[in-house]
């Protein structure tokens, strides 16, 4: 063939080369998801709580929300790879399975034996630090799933604006339990100390502390975890535009919005405090989904052949995931809506009744216990069964 038809010969090109795969939390679905509950759950909650409060409305929204989100934990800390990992040392045994059995049981003794009708002082204190738990599992989790949000930007964020970050929702915890101090209202909202900015009536119960020391730890936090949020905000736009404008920004940013102003809400007036969990709730099971139905099984364990055989069909998963969520509504929604600050129960009702309610209330701690330790990157057997998972694995 000479040079000349060579060069007239038609260029093929070369084929396409196909989209690299995306990792679950990478694509739209999982995070919109999260985001939406904010409009659709969050807010009608809140207005339902401050317009007409409904009984039925609102234990349904535990139960279906609250509730399931408590016993999907169940399904990762069930699983046989977890469980030998559990039983492989005396300090692992201790911590994921006598500890949590340990739980359970200090509630029913708590609640059985009336401890704290006998012991008020205990009692505050003792509520108080399950309080102040309950708080930081809420932010902390924000604060992991923040980080998520950002990891879809693809952009490397400096360590000095994690660090304010995680600074910033510890005072949004620091907020909420003022609060909680307060008797469920904000102390800047309440009459009578040296730093009310609006008088909105007397809180629900009475506070437990002076209201000019309240007044003066919930101004310490709000200022300094709102001049924390702005700096972490606008270094994450500076580090966003030097990479070359990547997508997912609005997604981060918004997370970290709705988040702050759920906690927000909940900080003004106790009672929101439900309502702000909504996203909270969600997210929990949208991430703890390939959790449950893409890790490897152990068919020679009868307890996988049984998870194996619910998890096929997603309907049936959460079908009875949401029966099992109900019953434990049915018998712990009087510490649940006590929150920690008033006995369940009368004098008058039976040991058994007592011990049963207990033992869902103690759920509420098992869950958060059991969460910091799943959760951890830092945990060879963690990092491992949750590499690759949420995240496409980067090219060598």
């Amino acid at each position: 063939m000479s040079a000349t038809a060579v060069a007239e010969a038609p260029v093929r090109a070369a084929p396409p080369r196909p989209a690299p795969p995306l990792g679950y939390f990478e694509r739209t679905g999982p995070p919109a998801l999260i985001l939406a509950a904010f409009g659709l759950v969050t807010l009608p909650m809140a207005a339902i709580v401050l317009a007409a409060p409904s009984h039925a409305l609102v234990w349904a929204y535990l139960w279906l929300f609250g509730m399931t989100h408590f016993v999907v934990t169940l399904t990762v800390y069930l699983q046989s790879a977890n469980l030998r990992h559990f039983w492989g040392t005396w300090p692992r045994r201790l911590l994921f399975l006598a500890a949590p059995v340990a739980i359970l049981v200090a509630f029913d003794l708590l609640h059985a034996f009336r401890v704290g009708a006998a012991f008020p002082a205990f009692a505050l204190a003792f509520w108080g630090a399950v309080r102040l738990l309950d708080f930081n599992h809420f932010n902390r989790q924000s604060f992991g799933v923040y980080q998520m949000f950002k990891g879809r930007t693809g952009v490397r964020i400096p360590a000095r604006l994690k660090r304010a970050e995680n600074a910033a929702f510890f005072g949004l915890t620091g907020l909420l339990f003022a609060t909680f101090l307060a008797g469920g209202l904000c102390p800047l909202f309440q009459a009578g100390g040296w730093l009310t900015v609006l008088d909105l009536g007397a809180p629900p119960v009475e506070p437990v502390l002076p209201l000019d020391v309240l007044q003066g730890a919930a101004a310490l936090a709000l200022a300094v975890t709102a001049g924390l949020l702005g700096y972490a905000a606008a270094g994450l736009v500076q580090a966003w535009r030097a990479a070359g404008r990547p997508r997912g920004l609005g997604f981060a940013l918004a997370y970290l919005a709705f988040q702050t102003a759920a906690a927000l809400l909940a900080a003004v007036s106790f009672p929101l405090y439900l309502a702000a969990l909504a996203v909270h709730y969600v997210e929990y099971h949208v991430l703890m989904a390939p959790r449950c139905f893409q890790a490897k099984l152990d068919p020679t364990w009868r307890v996988d052949r049984a998870f194996a055989a619910l998890r096929a069909s997603r309907a049936i998963f959460y079908a009875a995931v949401i029966a099992v969520a109900g019953l434990a509504t049915a018998f712990g929604v009087v510490g649940m809506a006590a929150m920690g600050r008033v006995e369940p129960g009368s004098p008058a009702e039976p040991f058994g009744y007592l011990l049963l309610i207990a033992v869902f209330d103690g759920l509420f701690v098992f869950h958060y216990f059991v969460e910091m330790f799943i959760w951890r990157f830092s945990d060879p057997h963690f990092r491992h069964s949750l590499a690759g998972l949420y995240f496409a694995p980067k090219a060598p």
